[in-house]
């Protein structure tokens, strides 16, 4: 039987057509395309790809310019903290002047201004250990620029332990501070001002031991006040000798501030003598140079109710009409803190505190 052939078998297909082929060929993309633009509203669906070689450059040239930025500013910092360091290390080794002493009087440290809100401590304290920690951190605390300590006592008693012959001779050294040098040296690395209290010709200890440097009476006595005191004599060059060894001799072991009290003899018998602040200032400043800043102390004395709200006596006493080369050194009964608050809020800028 033969096999009938299917219907829709094609085998020549497109050869014969009945019809002619009318329009053009379209493309797969053109059934987005309306009014002849091409639009995909389903392009916003697919997939993006990052350009990553693109990002990873940029974050390459970034990197790098950060690295030279950091190189930069590293070199920058070694380069001030170096110049720091050398400014440092030259203002505290540098050589002492070899001008004229007129010309150090120009330049030298004496010329500069210095407030300073001191608290007085015991020469004992100077330990460069415990103790001295201790004050260091009271300072800080309570906001003092600055400590004083004694160097030569009212009564004639010397705080440090000195290789003078003098102070040797005449048993003057009393309670002297363990290391002075040494704390003197830690106070200014922490930022504290060191001060020298020195009580120039008040003095009841070299004055009865030594007649030839004492002020006399008119029966060529030792003088005495009514509260006991004796005093060097101004015009004494052994005197002052006494004195200026004593401030050169600290000064060499890191002191550059001196409080100098006591300079003015009572006056019953200041006359004939040439006592006061500005001539042995002067003296001083020529025999031990420039490098130093003397002071003059105006003793003023506060009860322990002067640091009160509602107490006048500090504004009273203290007028705040010092010169430039004078302190305050008060001593008070009432607590520190609260009497540097009241010396602080009514301008008082250069004082020492003396429990």
């Amino acid at each position: 039987m033969k096999k009938r052939k299917r219907f829709y078998k094609n085998v020549k297909r497109n050869q014969t057509w009945t019809e002619e082929v009318q329009g053009r060929e379209i493309d797969f993309a053109e059934k987005y395309a309306d009014n002849g633009v091409y639009s995909d509203k389903f392009d916003y669906l697919r997939p993006k790809q990052k350009p990553k070689f693109r990002h990873k450059k940029l974050k390459k040239r970034f990197k790098k310019f950060l690295k030279a930025i950091g190189a930069v500013l590293l070199c920058a910092v070694i380069i001030y903290a170096g110049y720091a360091a050398m400014d440092v290390y030259m203002i505290r080794h540098r050589m002492p002047d070899l001008d004229t002493a007129v010309s150090d009087r120009e330049t030298g440290f004496n010329k500069i201004s210095l407030n300073i809100q001191g608290d007085y401590i015991e020469s004992v304290s100077l330990d460069d250990a415990v103790m001295l920690s201790s004050v260091i951190a009271d300072a800080q605390s309570a906001s003092f620029s600055s400590v004083a300590v004694d160097i030569k006592r009212a009564d004639g008693t010397v705080a440090y332990k000195s290789a003078l012959a003098n102070v040797d001779g005449y048993g003057a050294v009393a309670a002297p501070a363990a290391k002075f040098k040494e704390s003197v040296s830690k106070l200014t690395a922490s930022d504290i001002l060191p001060v020298g209290m020195v009580y120039c010709y008040r003095d009841n200890l070299a004055a009865k031991n030594d007649a030839s440097i004492a002020i006399a009476d008119k029966n060529e006595k030792i003088y005495t006040d009514s509260n006991g005191n004796t005093y060097l004599n101004p015009n004494s060059d052994a005197a002052y000798r006494y004195i200026k060894d004593i401030i050169a001799e600290t000064n060499n072991q890191g002191i550059k501030v001196f409080v100098l009290c006591g300079v003015n003899l009572p006056s019953e018998i200041s006359e004939g003598y040439n006592d006061g602040f500005s001539l042995l200032c002067e003296k001083l400043y020529n025999d031990i140079g420039t490098d130093i800043k003397l002071l003059e102390g105006v003793e003023v004395s506060l009860s322990k109710t002067a640091a009160d709200e509602n107490s006048s006596e500090i504004a009273d006493k203290i007028k705040n009409n010092l010169s430039e080369n004078q302190i305050y050194v008060i001593k008070t009964a009432a607590d520190k803190a609260l009497t540097k608050e009241r010396l602080d809020s009514i301008g008082v800028r250069s004082y020492i505190l003396e429990g």
